[in-house]
C-alpha cells in the first residue's frame, strides 16, 4: 500500500485504510495497533517538524509488517533513541517506535524502514535474518 500525506486529516485516512487492509489480512489486533502506533509517531513527525509531505508505504512480509516513511524534506534520524523522562518532548516517538518494532533502519533514499513481527506467525527457516533495535523480538521478513 502507498499513501502520499500532506496534512493530519490524510494521515488519518492512511491509518485507517492501512488498519483495515491488515485486518482483512487476518493480523492480530495488537500489531494493527502497533502499527498504528508507528505511523503515528513517524508520519506525525515529518508534518510537525519538517513543512514537508510523508509518503508511506506498508508491505507485510512472512512474519513481519514492514513500514517506509520517506519525507519531503531530507531527515535522518538518530541510531540511537533515548528518552530521558516520560514527559520529554523530545525522543520520546522514535523510543516509542524502537520498543515496538522488531528493527527500524535508515536506507540510503532518506527512507525510514521499520518492522513489526507478526505475533503467532512461524518463523520461516533459512531466511537471513538481522538483529533488531530494542523492540519487541528480532528476527526475519511480507507487504501492505
Amino acid at each position: 500500500m502507498f499513501f502520499e500525506v500532506k496534512n493530519f486529516q490524510a494521515l488519518r485516512r492512511a491509518m485507517k485504510r492501512l488498519s483495515e487492509y491488515l485486518e482483512e489480512s487476518d493480523i492480530p489486533e495488537e500489531n494493527v495497533f502497533d502499527s498504528k502506533l508507528v505511523v503515528s509517531e513517524l508520519v506525525g513527525n515529518v508534518l510537525r517538524h519538517s513543512d514537508g509531505v510523508a509518503s508511506l508505504e506498508g508491505e507485510i512480509q512472512g512474519e513481519f509488517i514492514e513500514l517506509k516513511v520517506h519525507s519531503s524534506v531530507c531527515f535522518c534520524p538518530p541510531d540511537e533513541s533515548r528518552c530521558p523522562d516520560v514527559l520529554s518532548e523530545s525522543g520520546r516517538g522514535l523510543f516509542i517506535v524502537d520498543n515496538v518494532c522488531a528493527e527500524r533502519t535508515f536506507t540510503e533514499d532518506g527512507c525510514i524502514r521499520v518492522r513489526i513481527r507478526i505475533s503467532g506467525r512461524a518463523e520461516i527457516s533459512g531466511e537471513n535474518r538481522e538483529s533488531g533495535k530494542g523492540g519487541k523480538d528480532e528476527g526475519g521478513a511480507g507487504s501492505v
